[in-house]
């Protein structure tokens, strides 16, 4: 099942956007708690540094990252000031491992970690000439600022993460239509692209340099194209054109044969069965010839005013009196005009009737449809038949096609025949399709625009 090319690109930038949350907020994270810890630190340094500190119950920092905060398990510690606590008797008597901190006035400040009773505190001490002093607080304080400063960006992440993701699907669509517009336009470039412009370089009408070398590439194959399509259409041509005048000339030996042979004999037998092969190879050239001109967009038509009605009601009549054993029947619109080529329309028409007519059930039926609606000229001549390939439809018009071999070997015909149709019909702008109901009814309608003001012209 395909995938919708958007919503793939939508649900890539999704989670590719998670990916990038879920990182930023481990980083983010360990940055947030070495920045407080620095801050601590230098929070703490200015404290100790402060007599201040050891004078009052209240703790007014040098700085504002400590301004105003009450902390619960602060503990100072120092004999000048006679400020003890049973805690301070473990950092003064237990061996600390102790970190250099910074110097400033002589004094030297140190930081350290200590564990009493399964809590972890973290220990401020300096020494100066008037004695020891101790600060120490407990590290799940600090956890806590940082666990405040996370609540605050989550509830505001939470609050704004509806919108992030609402502007990265509508970021995700633009980006995606931008991108399938620019596949949209080498669509339409491609389907363009035909026998009358293979010569004609195109350019894809975007700024983006990296389309242009798939462009370039395109050039390059229609350039290939038209010259093996040209050296192709050249050969048919020239090869029927060969082929028409040898094959004249044996068709009148093969009925000369026939008139100079005894009546009824073998010989004269194999001169009409000859002359029928050639007659057959002379039609199939002619329609090379035609299929080749068209290729090479060199058909011509020479339009005439065409009497559809009578063309199909005179069809009719010869098919009962050709085709015995078929029921026909009709519905031809009287007074039907057409400007067209009188020769190649003839031949489309013939054409849909003998397929008709040879791909037919025996007792079965033809029936002839000729309509004028709104200025629509419909021709449609339906069939009965059974052991109708499924694929028929789409193929019918693929030259050389006969469907099942099996059944249509013995049944004259090369393949042909729709597929000039199908070209007569181009040139002529009309329609033409093929449709199979579910009894076996094969139905051949060409329609086409009846614009009575204007004449055809050399396509």
């Amino acid at each position: 099942m395909n995938k919708s090319f958007k919503l793939h690109i939508v649900l890539q930038l999704i989670l590719l956007f998670c990916i990038y949350l879920l990182a930023n907020r481990i980083f983010a994270q360990f940055l947030a708690f070495e920045f407080i810890e620095q801050k601590v630190n230098l929070e703490l340094s200015a404290l100790i540094e402060d007599e201040q500190t050891f004078l009052t119950d209240t703790i007014n920092s040098k700085t504002s990252f400590f301004y105003n905060r009450k902390f619960n398990s602060l503990i100072k510690c120092s004999v000048k000031h006679h400020l003890n606590n049973v805690l301070c008797v473990y950092f003064e008597k237990k061996p600390i491992d102790w970190t250099k901190g910074t110097e400033s006035n002589s004094n030297s400040i140190k930081f350290g970690k200590y564990l009493i009773n399964g809590t972890s505190w973290k220990i401020v001490g300096m020494k100066n000439k008037t004695g020891d002093y101790f600060l120490a607080i407990e590290e799940s304080e600090i956890n806590s600022m940082l666990e405040q400063t996370w609540e605050l960006r989550d509830y505001v992440q939470s609050r704004i993460l509806p919108l992030m993701i609402g502007l990265l699907i509508i970021f995700s669509f633009y980006l995606s239509t931008r991108i399938v517009n620019i596949i949209n336009k080498i669509k339409v470039l491609v389907i363009n692209t035909d026998i009358k412009n293979l010569s004609l370089s195109q350019h894809l009408p975007s700024t983006f340099n990296e389309f242009q070398p798939f462009i370039e590439v395109f050039n390059d194959l229609r350039k290939r194209l038209k010259a093996s399509f040209d050296q192709s259409s050249r050969f048919s041509s020239e090869a029927s054109h060969e082929l028409k005048t040898p094959l004249t000339i044996l068709r009148g030996y093969a009925e000369r044969g026939v008139k100079i042979s005894k009546e009824g004999s073998n010989q004269q037998i194999q001169f009409v069965l000859m002359g029928e092969e050639i007659d057959r190879l002379i039609n199939i050239t002619d329609k090379l010839l035609i299929l080749a001109r068209s290729d090479a967009g060199r058909l011509e038509i020479i339009p005439c005013i065409v009497n559809l009605t009578d063309t199909l009601e005179q069809l009719a009549l010869d098919a009962e009196t050709i085709n015995a054993d078929l029921r026909i029947s009709k519905n031809i619109q009287k007074k039907v005009f057409w400007e067209c080529d009188d020769q190649l329309i003839h031949q489309l028409i013939y054409n849909l009737y003998s397929n008709a007519s040879k791909y037919n059930i025996p007792g079965g039926w033809i029936h002839f449809v000729l309509s004028e609606t709104q200025g629509t000229i419909t021709i449609e001549i339906l069939n009965s038949s059974n052991n109708v390939p499924s694929d028929l439809p789409k193929k019918a018009f693929d030259r050389f096609y006969r469907g099942d071999e099996s059944h249509t070997r013995k049944i004259e015909g090369n393949g042909l025949g729709l597929s000039l149709c199908q070209e007569i019909t181009k040139i002529h702008g009309g329609e033409l399709t093929l449709e199979v109901n579910a009894h076996h009814h094969v139905s051949a309608k060409f329609r086409v625009k009846n614009n009575k003001s204007n004449s055809l012209l050399k396509i």
